[in-house]
């Protein structure tokens, strides 16, 4: 209780529109005089730890320092869950008020091409050489405190990791970027090119991706080499294939606590694929001008329709986050005559583990999202909206999978959509041989190997960045 009152006001005196000048500058000239033990003390009662499943945390294993520790979607507790490591996480905003401390206010609009320069008289050059001054004698001293040997992040283009990553590679502790979004198609691909060649060059020691398309175009931009990235697939899909190899539904969670069918869709956005390739789209439009907006109603209305239709059915909604996305659902049901408090069986759910979700569900709707090659593998129906702005031309190269479409069942109006999920709920598909060879191909194309064995090619990575 004490520990999280003393951060609250931490947090309240330091995130001030304008930090107190003359507190800053205390600040700065205890770092210049070394006098920074109680900065470092602070830092290392807000670091948490990553407990493992089973037992205590390994205290003779090497300590991994995740930055932004949330991006990671659970690949720290696999790490800390193999017991071969001590995981401990960063909170990002404590990492950005590390860096507000000694940047100027506008921190958020500095870019990372402007923090690798170190020659130069101008003032953002000043600025970030008297960062990387203090940042350098801090993380010297926090790291020694909890023997942190390594320092990964979960994106090359989070812009405080990379700050927080090049002084960790100066001080001569490696730092790994495990880049978690791996799934583009290929003119989403040009945009993220320019994206990756507008950072400057990766300052780390290694980047592992899900597939060759990005580590294609991360050296394609320029932005690393080849012997910097590796090829490794994703972390936690070891698990799923081992849970679907094993074809105990016994072994599965569950998710529902009764025995009815249940249809599940994976929710997406106003934005989703086009977000990132036109910066104008953000992931739900205020406007309504741009983006998915026709079909993420369509197919919304579709779901809680089905559900007041088919009482005896569960249907999900299963969201990323809260907040404006679920508010947005509420918004085009009610738009429909529909109140979801009253569609009993009809649940939104955001927390819950997506693979206890596809292996609990008889049918699952999707649209461009991992959660469809994921469904695919473990045999599941798959039906696929493709109509309304997904059959425009400024968008429809961006519909990922649509060359595999084959190995699902795809509904090019709203109506087949509801008829495709009606059917498969009266007579189940059955998934042929050929069909399934395909649905692992494309998965091991974008996602991961169905070997399984990811987590032991991420730690060969990270042993040898320590070694070195």
């Amino acid at each position: 209780m004490i520990r999280t009152n003393i951060q609250r006001l931490f947090i309240i005196f330091l995130n001030q529109k304008i930090v107190n000048n003359f507190i800053k500058y205390i600040l700065r000239n205890a770092f210049r005089l070394r006098i920074s033990w109680a900065w470092v003390l602070f830092y290392s009662i807000i670091i948490k730890v990553v407990k493992p499943k089973n037992g205590s945390v390994p205290l003779n294993k090497p300590t991994i320092l995740a930055l932004t520790p949330f991006r990671f979607r659970g690949d720290l507790n696999i790490l800390s869950d193999s017991r071969q490591y001590r995981v401990l996480g960063l909170p990002d905003k404590w990492e950005v008020i590390l860096l507000r401390v000694f940047w100027p206010s506008n921190i958020s609009e500095i870019r990372s091409e402007q923090y690798y320069r170190t020659s130069g008289n101008d003032k953002d050059v000043r600025f970030q050489n008297n960062l990387r001054k203090s940042l350098k004698l801090f993380l010297l001293s926090l790291y020694s405190k909890l023997k942190v040997d390594c320092v990964i992040s979960a994106g090359v283009h989070y812009e405080t990791d990379i700050k927080l990553g090049l002084v960790s590679e100066e001080i001569g502790v490696p730092y790994i970027v495990f880049h978690r979004e791996g799934i583009y198609m290929p003119r989403a691909l040009e945009a993220l090119e320019n994206e990756y060649r507008n950072l400057g060059k990766f300052v780390g020691t290694h980047i592992v991706v899900h597939n060759e398309d990005i580590k294609a175009t991360l050296i394609k931009s320029a932005f690393a080499g080849p012997d910097e990235v590796s090829v490794l697939g994703c972390l936690r899909m070891d698990n799923f294939i081992r849970r679907i190899q094993l074809s105990n539904i016994n072994y599965c969670s569950t998710v529902l606590p009764n025995n009815k069918k249940v249809v599940t869709l994976f929710s997406f956005t106003h934005g989703s694929v086009a977000v990132g390739v036109n910066n104008a789209i953000r992931h739900f439009s205020k406007e309504r001008n741009e983006g998915f907006i026709k079909l993420f109603e369509h197919v919304h209305a579709s779901i809680a329709q089905l559900a007041i239709q088919n009482k005896d059915v569960e249907f999900v909604i299963k969201l990323k986050w809260g907040g404006e996305w679920a508010e947005e659902i509420e918004c085009v049901l009610r738009k429909n005559n529909m109140d979801i408090s009253k569609i009993k069986n009809l649940q939104i759910m955001i927390d819950i583990d997506a693979h206890d979700l596809i292996l609990r569900s008889d049918i699952i709707c999707g649209f461009s999202s991992t959660t469809l090659l994921e469904s695919a593998i473990a045999g599941k129906p798959v039906i696929i909206p493709h109509f309304d702005e997904a059959l425009k031309k400024e968008y429809t190269d961006l519909v990922e999978f649509k060359d595999s479409y084959h190995l699902f069942k795809v509904a090019y109006s709203v109506k087949e959509f509801e008829k495709l999920i009606v059917e498969c709920l009266r007579n189940p598909i059955k998934i042929s041989e050929s069909q399934m060879n395909g649905r692992y191909a494309i998965f091991e194309r974008y996602v991961s190997s169905m070997s399984g064995n990811t987590l032991g090619k991420y730690m060969e990575i990270v042993n040898n960045a320590i070694k070195t």
